[in-house]
């Protein structure tokens, strides 16, 4: 007995041995890989119940109706004028409305420190390590961009920021996380960091 299918890439007739269902064979014409199926065996199969016309009409009936009443044209009176969406001022909007929830929470609890960095009027060194350790692991992990975000950040608070990579380099501040890094190779991403925080 044989198997006959089409190959997957060509789409010619194969005929294959039935012993070869379940494996992989290369197709004669085109060379390709193709998936031999098994074969049936009459037992296998499932008897179908033939198919109930009038049941099958029905729906189609039911949906082509569905179609009118989606497709039927509207009145210009029954339709309600929108303004074109401001995706941007909607954003805006709502970070606005998030960062005044943060302030008002931080001011309400006196947690000074839940207020992020752009909104405090004194950012010291030790509120930076944080950023610190974050770029010199993104470096080490070589995601670049964030490496890069943790450096945007921390340029808006160059003074302190400078003090804060000093503090790694002269050993002051410390980072267990820090020490997955070889030491030369944190010293570099300390120095770079440094260099690119130059006032």
């Amino acid at each position: 007995m044989t198997i006959t299918f089409k190959c997957e890439h060509c789409g010619k007739k194969i005929e294959a041995p039935d012993y070869t269902g379940g494996k992989r064979g290369k197709c004669p014409y085109c060379k390709q890989s193709n998936y031999i199926p098994t074969p049936v065996a009459d037992d296998d199969l499932v008897p179908l119940a033939p198919e109930d016309t009038e049941t099958e009409q029905q729906s189609q009936d039911e949906r082509s109706q569905e179609r009118v009443l989606i497709d039927a044209p509207v009145a210009d009176d029954d339709l309600i004028p929108l303004a074109p969406e401001d995706t941007e001022a909607e954003q805006q909007s709502q970070d606005e409305r998030s960062q005044e929830r943060v302030l008002t929470a931080a001011m309400d609890t006196g947690e000074a420190t839940s207020v992020p960095l752009e909104h405090r009027d004194e950012v010291s060194a030790e509120d930076l390590y944080h950023l610190v350790v974050n770029y010199c692991m993104s470096l080490s992990n070589s995601k670049l961009e964030q490496a890069e975000d943790h450096l945007a950040r921390l340029q808006r608070f160059p003074h302190s920021a400078t003090t804060a990579v000093r503090d790694f380099i002269s050993g002051k501040a410390i980072e267990p996380a820090l020490d997955e890094i070889p030491a030369k190779l944190l010293q570099g991403f300390l120095n770079q960091l440094r260099d690119a925080l130059k006032v």
